[in-house]
């Protein structure tokens, strides 16, 4: 049985730029933080600040994302609109608590970003079912968890992930590159 066009989309660091929102909120904690070309692994901040500083830092940035100062990708609600206009099923799946619900909404319904589900976890792999065909995100972790199923697996190039980018699934520059290499995928897939 053939599967169905669902996409899992990211929010992070896929549809907008989160990590400089996130160094504005960690030097506010220690102004000694590296700045974010040189976040070159996950744990880049543990010489810098404890894991709850860390997380509430995250946390803020989240529950205070919705306004103009948080701005997409210039090309995100094109690369939705146009996943959605193919027939793809959107859900946008991020690394959040389920109390950063409502801001999340807003902030997308603000930037007119198109999507069917909203899915908030610590755990996007339990997305990634039969009727799943493509994951956009920028943690390899979650990538190489994806093409372990099978799925079409990209994301953005970032220092964090750019040592990963030889594990089976491709890195870009922007999201109109990912738009393209998904839909030219999905069309030799089906």
């Amino acid at each position: 049985m053939a599967r169905k066009k669902h996409a899992i989309i990211d929010i992070d660091n896929t549809l907008w730029h989160f990590c400089d929102m996130l160094h504005e909120q960690l030097l506010r904690i220690n102004p000694s933080f590296p700045p974010t070309d040189e976040w070159i692994d996950w744990d880049f901040w543990q010489h810098f600040c404890s894991e709850s500083e860390f997380m509430n830092a995250i946390h803020h940035v989240h529950f205070n994302q919705d306004d103009e100062k948080h701005m997409p990708y210039p090309e995100a609600q094109y690369f939705l609109q146009t996943l959605r206009d193919e027939g793809f099923h959107i859900t946008i799946a991020s690394h959040r608590s389920e109390a950063s619900r409502k801001p999340t909404e807003r902030w997308l319904h603000r930037h007119g970003l198109p999507f069917h589900n909203l899915h908030l976890s610590f755990n996007k792999a339990v997305l990634f079912e039969e009727n799943c065909c493509v994951v956009v995100d920028d943690a390899p972790m979650v990538l190489e968890k994806a093409k372990e199923k099978g799925l079409i697996s990209a994301g953005l190039l970032f220092p964090w992930n750019r040592l990963y980018r030889e594990n089976g699934f491709v890195l870009f520059d922007n999201l109109n590159d990912i738009l393209r290499f998904v839909l030219g995928k999905y069309a030799e897939h089906a």
